[in-house]
């Protein structure tokens, strides 16, 4: 877990406690800068460690007994939840916000002031796990998500709470699970986006990641998918591994793209270069890993590899990159050289556009 000097924590403890105000986007949704633009409360005061308000970067696990920097109190507590040890995947970045609780009661609030646009959706991704034998209740044992008045902080509307009879855990646990709320009703207000915690029965352990505001999560953007290499040559029928580049973007991201297809232009059984019976044998195609294959090296094929890029809200943007394998050098020198000529070209363009742009300046 990331170390941090005195001089940096007492740093973030002056920017916690003096609040952050209202801006038209969620400052530090995905907790990369701490709990930066947030403000963390508990109540009653005056318990520290009672419950933690840590972050966790990617695979760090946390272990019964273990001491973790709880941001609200600025000290080290150990950790002592039914649910640990606890490896942590944060869904956007490096890091992740948690709390765990140690001690109860207590009420966990951590919030900040958001200018509503219109169309406006709030997304969040959000494990839990409730460790009391009797349930959630709506005021002993609860968490929400919710819309406050930025001024009185009373609650305008819950746009997430347990109730008594939900399960203990999100769906998809010990995964974050993704969720969205409309905010059109607060369009052009400014108001408080607020987690509230109230845990005093039993243990109750949650993460939160990736609070962003958006009109709506649409289906991830795919810029470019590039085989590296698309052309193999000789055509020898050994399998030859290709690496997939892709640059993909999403409003609910980041994205997480996988080859999940190959196919051929030829079939798989082809025989007209007499390959042998140990070669028909073993496929001729085989996905490695998430952006990793390989293909056959048999003369005239053409590979299409289809990759597929799924957003927090599962949405889904799939596209094809092809593999060529060559009857001769010249086939192969040619492909070489229209590469080249379509780079060239490429670089032609951006210097009459820089040319353009330095014209009109």
């Amino acid at each position: 877990m990331t170390r941090f000097t005195l001089g940096t924590l007492l740093v973030a403890a002056v920017m916690l406690s003096a609040g952050m105000p209202a801006r038209a986007q969620i400052v530090n949704g995905s907790f990369e800068n701490d709990y930066n633009g947030w403000t963390l409360e508990e109540s009653p005061a005056g318990n520290p460690c009672f419950g933690t308000w840590g972050i966790a970067a990617t695979g760090f696990t946390l272990v019964p007994g273990a001491e973790v920097f709880d941001f609200h109190d600025l000290v080290l507590c150990a950790q002592s939840s039914p649910g640990l040890p606890i490896t942590f995947t944060p869904t956007d970045g490096n890091k992740l916000a948690f709390q765990l609780q140690n001690g109860a009661p207590e009420l966990h609030r951590m919030h900040q002031d958001i200018t509503v646009g219109a169309g406006s959706t709030l997304h969040w991704d959000m494990q839990y796990f409730n460790h009391d034998p009797l349930g959630f209740d709506l005021t002993e044992q609860y968490l929400a998500v919710r819309i406050r008045d930025s001024v009185s902080d009373a609650i305008l509307q819950d746009l997430f709470i347990t109730s008594p009879g939900d399960p203990q855990t999100n769906l998809d646990h010990p995964k974050l699970t993704h969720f969205q709320a409309d905010l059109s009703a607060f369009a052009g207000r400014t108001v408080r986006l607020s987690v509230d915690m109230q845990v005093n029965r039993d243990f109750l352990d949650v993460q939160f990641d990736n609070f962003t505001l958006a009109g709506s999560c649409t289906p991830p953007v795919i810029n470019s998918v590039t085989a590296v290499p698309s052309v193999i040559f000789p055509p020898n029928h050994k399998m030859v591994l290709v690496t997939v580049l892709v640059d993909a973007t999403a409003t609910c991201g980041p994205p997480v793209c996988k080859i999940v297809a190959i196919a051929s232009n030829e079939p798989i059984d082809d025989d007209r270069d007499e390959p042998s019976d140990d070669d028909k044998a073993r496929p001729d195609t085989r996905i490695v890993s998430d952006l990793t294959a390989e293909v056959r090296a048999v003369k005239g094929r053409t590979y299409t590899i289809t990759v597929e890029c799924t957003d927090t809200a599962g949405n889904v943007t799939r596209k094809d990159t092809q593999v060529f394998v060559p009857h001769d050098r010249r086939k192969h020198d040619r492909r070489d050289d229209d590469r080249r000529d379509d780079d060239r070209q490429d670089d032609d363009r951006q210097d009459d556009d820089r040319q353009d742009d330095d014209r009109q300046e």
